[in-house]
């Protein structure tokens, strides 16, 4: 295998975005570290620069932006010698990247991150821009993985064949495509073998997975494949889309004993008129049966959803309904997000537009009913004795343990303190809950 020129040594990553850039970011660095380049957890050390970028909506995108101005400033005061822009933002907007920043030596797409090394070697310009693109692992696909990673994305599909009106992924990714069942468990199978205990499965439309393949794969099948892999403790799977959600798939999540009980189901919206001008494909009694549904099957189970607020044409009525459904569904998490009008989705310049105050304080809405449920919610977990996956120490002298418990994902669902411990990271222990704070939990070892 070819090395990259010996004057490019190191390189240094920053991944923004979803946890699918996350698995894309994994594979980029492998393959440079393939090709003989070192890694380097600071930019100024670094003679590559990486900034594998979002642009879901307006926020992300200004994110991208600010973070590579951010990086172009180590061609001056840092030893950088090239500055690529991969991801979302150049697959869908490199013609407007190429002419702003004009510091950006090599732009890459979402659908080639494993060509990384061969387009650094070549410097070419360009690789894979300009159409919907997605990337599947294969089986001898590279990817990073460090020791202590006790929690791993699997990303099981990449892409999505439904046609939200205000999502831009199907043009940025393409239409939706699965890896097969054999692909995923192998995988995962290294995952374990290099100490991953917990699986977190990801993909625009999880819960169809396998349709496409359209030979009666579906997640059913794949939760029961990894569920045999030794090694591994926890399952867990995000983005469950609502109207996919069914008794079967509720009762295998149940019935296996590494799949952990929490469910994302991200609703968006509860309003009728908002689910059929959003074209969610579901009314809001099937939403509120879907929920329900998943309280009857599994009761124990803890809920996060999305939601979005100041959609064109959303009144105050609809906003109550969100907030009423919200009160009925008791979510343990929540995330929302704030409406931007993106070009190339169905409902971009769509009247009547929200303005901006509108939907900041729609947003601020949902945000204060959701912290009141969550303290309700947490309060009731207190005597509780729940697992918790140890992930990192404290900074006070070692006394407190940072974990999660198997209801709180990666990255966006919280922390639980765990006091008066000793373990280590990848861990798995049962505690007590005995305080919150917030958004985050106290407990101490059974």
């Amino acid at each position: 295998m070819n090395k990259i020129k010996k004057k490019l040594k190191t390189v240094h990553f920053v991944s923004l975005g979803c946890p699918k850039n996350r698995v894309d970011t994994d594979i980029m660095a492998a393959s440079l570290i393939e090709r003989g380049l070192e890694l380097t957890a600071n930019a100024e050390n670094a003679d590559v620069i990486v900034v594998n970028t979002c642009s879901f909506i307006g926020d992300a995108k200004e994110e991208s932006i600010d973070v590579l101005l951010e990086m172009a400033e180590q061609k001056i005061s840092g030893q950088c010698r090239m500055l690529i822009a991969a991801g979302c933002l150049p697959q869908r907007n490199g013609n407007e990247l190429r002419e702003a920043m004009p510091e950006i030596d090599v732009m890459m797409g979402t659908g080639t991150p494993d060509k990384i090394a061969d387009l650094i070697e070549g410097r070419n310009i360009e690789l894979g821009l300009h159409q919907g693109a997605h990337f599947l692992q294969q089986t001898d696909t590279p990817r990073l993985v460090t020791p202590d990673q006790a929690s791993v994305y699997v990303k099981i599909a990449d892409g999505c064949s439904r046609k939200c009106a205000f999502c831009a992924i199907p043009g940025i990714r393409g239409k939706g495509e699965s890896r097969s069942i054999q692909n995923v468990v192998a995988e995962a199978t290294m995952l374990a073998e290099s100490g991953a205990k917990e699986l977190v499965l990801v993909a625009q439309d999880t819960a169809a997975y396998g349709r496409d393949l359209k030979d009666g794969t579906n997640l059913q099948k794949l939760l029961v494949a990894l569920n045999r892999i030794d090694g591994i403790r926890w399952i867990r799977v995000m983005y469950l889309y609502p109207d996919s959600i069914d008794t079967a798939l509720l009762k295998t999540i149940r019935d296996l004993d590494k799949v952990v009980p929490y469910l994302d189901i991200p609703i968006q919206h509860a309003s009728a008129p908002m689910l059929k001008a959003m074209r969610r494909g579901h009314a809001e009694a099937e939403l509120k049966k879907c929920i329900q549904e998943a309280k009857s099957v599994l009761p124990e189970a803890f809920l996060r959803t999305t939601v979005l607020v100041g959609f064109p044409g959303e009144t105050d009525a609809d906003v109550d309904e969100l907030l009423s459904f919200m009160q009925m569904a008791r979510f343990h998490h929540l995330g929302a997000f704030r409406y931007s009008d993106e070009e190339g989705t169905p409902a971009f310049g769509r009247a009547p537009q929200i303005s901006r105050k509108d939907s900041y304080n729609r947003f601020r809405k949902v945000m204060a009913l959701q912290k009141k449920i969550v303290k309700q919610n947490n309060k009731a977990l207190i005597g509780r004795t729940i697992n918790v996956l140890i992930e990192d120490i404290a900074d006070d002298g070692g006394f407190v343990l940072e974990g999660r418990h198997e209801g709180q994902a990666p990255d966006i669902d919280g922390i639980t303190y765990v006091i008066n411990a000793e373990a280590d990271i990848g861990d798995i222990i049962p505690c007590k809950i005995i305080d919150f704070k917030e958004y985050d939990l106290v407990a101490e070892p059974v």
